[in-house]
């Protein structure tokens, strides 16, 4: 056990009381919950400041991590939930893009989608030509999200949440050895057969439920186009809540592909899209 000091401190009565009654709950004493408390507020203090010098451009990612005290993974977490656009190092992607024959689309730098009457559809921010890039000559997976992420990252771009648990579960299931880490993954992932298309065509997570629900069932018509064109093997949901409108579009298709639903790999969801997702390849890539 570290070694512990004593404090000595004065509180209000309530928030005495407030601590005893936590403290009931967990079945632990005043001390104990106290000093709960106080690390979970040093860590929250901790975060906020890493994302306020991130923010600014005072830290590199790397940097925020450790002034955070967590893993540069989980850190990245943070900042796409903080709405903050992360993007790789641009000579970074450039020698990848060298090595893999990328495009400069990948390394084209996106402003963060704002709020107020512009519509940034995929289009626009040439998500589209991104995707159409790395389309497969053959799709055998095909991966459906809601949307493109509304700060401006995208799996595409190599610089968002999916992408880098999606890199984890193709590690986990194949081996690191044997998957690319980074940008050139993306070459990866097409080489086998693995498309990635959203069902609404402009960030959805940042509107109000019906407007969001709205622009997702707008999608399915097109995406039963694109099952019916690309006749995948396999279908992967990304995201519980848009289970229904996939399997709504495979069964306009007339598709017979196998449908694995996962959720959206942000904090205590990653290890499950991880675990969940490298055992279906595993078991795909025996078939």
């Amino acid at each position: 056990m570290s070694e512990r000091y004593q404090v000595n401190i004065r509180l209000d009565r309530n928030l005495v009381e407030e601590i005893d009654r936590l403290a009931d709950e967990d079945a632990i004493d005043r001390s104990e919950m106290a000093r709960r408390l106080l690390g979970t507020g040093l860590a929250a203090r901790r975060m906020r400041r890493a994302l306020d010098d991130y923010r600014a451009g005072n830290a590199t990612a790397w940097r925020a991590s450790k002034i955070a005290g967590v893993s540069l993974y989980e850190m990245l977490d943070h900042i796409h939930d903080d709405g903050i656009a992360h993007d790789l190092d641009p000579a970074v992607l450039a020698r990848v893009g060298d090595l893999t024959g990328a495009t400069r689309a990948v390394h084209e730098e996106t402003a963060p989608y704002g709020s107020g009457s512009t519509v940034y559809t995929d289009a626009a921010t040439a998500v589209d030509a991104l995707r159409a890039q790395f389309r497969p000559t053959k799709v055998t997976t095909l991966f459906v999200g809601e949307s493109s992420p509304a700060g401006g990252t995208h799996f595409y771009r190599a610089n968002s949440n999916l992408f880098r648990a999606m890199v984890e579960a193709f590690q986990a299931a194949l081996g690191e050895e044997g998957v690319a880490d980074g940008p050139r993954f993306l070459r990866e992932f097409q080489d086998r057969g693995c498309w990635l298309v959203d069902l609404a065509d402009q960030p959805v997570n940042r509107l109000p439920a019906s407007e969001r629900e709205a622009l997702v069932a707008v999608g399915v018509a097109a995406l039963a186009r694109t099952i019916e064109e690309t006749q995948p093997v396999h279908l992967v949901a990304i995201k519980a809540t848009i289970d229904d409108e996939v399997r709504s579009a495979a069964e306009v298709a007339g598709s017979d592909a196998d449908l694995l639903a996962l959720p959206f790999p942000v904090r205590q969801w990653r290890p499950v899209f991880v675990r969940d997702l490298s055992a279906a390849l595993s078991r795909w890539s025996t078939e």
